[in-house]
């Protein structure tokens, strides 16, 4: 769920999360090496009291049988002896033993070996642990830096909801008491463009509640033919001056959605039609319903500017606009698209885009469950 509504965040707890795994295993492999280091001089001292015995059993053997001369057996002792330095002979006792100095060389080896694994080991944890920590105050920071601009956008958008409201009012007030045809123009742009103006700060509170994981969806069967119509309706006036031409094709299908997720879903989508037709000299929007299965798949096809087919996922993208690289920036703030697909994500539905190129028109499909 993280990783959709902030995939940034979500690889920053993951790459948090491989640092803290690394840690471990650098620690654990300190206390492996060290251990390994103590196993295995235990084993070379047992090796060593074991060549001990060994010579001093064959030097019994050969003292005991009828073997060559007593300068014979001497230089034999001597070889044997000498192929393990590790051992000192006592020719009197017949006997050899392990040199004191031979176990200490080893201890010092040892001891060496431990101490370079722990200075080796205590660096890269050192490395690793400040990277956990550099990497979790950027976190802290960039989720207070984000949370500031949650609150930011809410709080202008909140301010700018009542002025727009009155405004639109007003415009409404003086669109239906005018008699001059002049006066009345200007009131109906000025309520077209006070509900533009609403739609935005919409978009920008919708896309605060669903960034900060604040906004809940209630689920009944809703009627898809009376959200399109509704939504037709309120697009008509602008669409019409633009030369805009909207089919609708919707039959009493019966989805299993939230009424507001809907219907924002679908004023965005439309919302965006519009402007790619007005962007790219396009004429005709059109919506069309088909069942499929247990699901509703909804069509809003124009024949606007259209976008390349390499951007059919990234649209979606906050803030992400069509065009950016300055080529021919598709109008609005990016937004729109951005809350259709966590709306559709949030309502297990499913929405793509796709298009032949700019300037060939584009489809929005967005899938919902159908009501049982």
């Amino acid at each position: 769920m993280i990783l959709r509504r902030d995939p940034t965040k979500a690889l920053q707890m993951g790459f948090l999360a491989v640092l803290a795994i690394a840690t471990g295993q650098v620690a654990w492999w300190i206390l492996d090496q060290r251990t390994l280091a103590w196993s295995e001089q235990d084993r070379v001292v047992d090796l060593y009291e074991s060549n001990a015995a060994s010579v001093t059993a064959f030097v019994g053997l050969l003292n005991a049988g009828e073997g060559p001369s007593e300068g014979v057996q001497a230089g034999v002792i001597a070889d044997v002896v000498a192929g393990f330095p590790h051992l000192a002979f006592d020719p009197v006792a017949g006997a050899a033993s392990v040199r004191p100095d031979a176990i200490a060389d080893l201890a010092d080896e040892v001891a060496s070996r431990i101490n370079r694994y722990a200075w080796e080991g205590s660096f890269f944890l050192l490395v690793l642990l400040v990277g956990m920590a550099v990497l979790t105050r950027a976190i802290r920071h960039d989720a207070q830096l984000r949370r500031r601009q949650q609150n930011f956008i809410a709080a202008v958008s909140h301010e700018f909801k009542s002025p727009l409201a009155s405004m639109r009012l007003s415009g409404e007030t003086l669109t239906a008491r005018s008699t001059d045809p002049d006066s009345r123009r200007l009131g109906e742009r000025l309520v077209e463009d006070g509900d533009r103006l609403l739609r935005m700060v919409d978009n920008l509170l919708d896309t605060a509640r669903i960034d900060d994981g604040r906004i809940s969806l209630r689920r009944e069967p809703v009627p898809l033919r009376d959200v399109v119509e509704g939504v037709t309706a309120g697009h008509a006036v602008r669409a019409a001056r633009e030369g805009i031409a909207i089919r609708a094709d919707v039959h009493a299908f019966v989805i299993d959605a939230d009424p507001l997720a809907i219907e924002s879903v679908l004023r965005n989508l439309l919302d965006n039609a519009v402007k790619a037709c007005g962007a790219g000299d396009g004429r005709q929007i059109s919506i069309e319903a088909r069942r499929d299965g247990a699901d509703i798949v909804l069509d809003i096809r124009d024949d606007g500017i259209g976008f390349p087919p390499r951007d059919a996922a990234r649209i979606f993208e906050k803030f992400y606009r069509s065009g950016d690289d300055g080529t021919n920036p598709m109008p609005g703030t990016g937004l729109g698209l951005y809350v259709v697909r966590r709306l559709a994500e949030i309502s297990d539905a499913r929405v793509v885009a796709k298009s032949e190129g700019p300037g060939r028109g584009a489809t929005v499909t967005v899938t919902w469950p159908a009501a049982r």
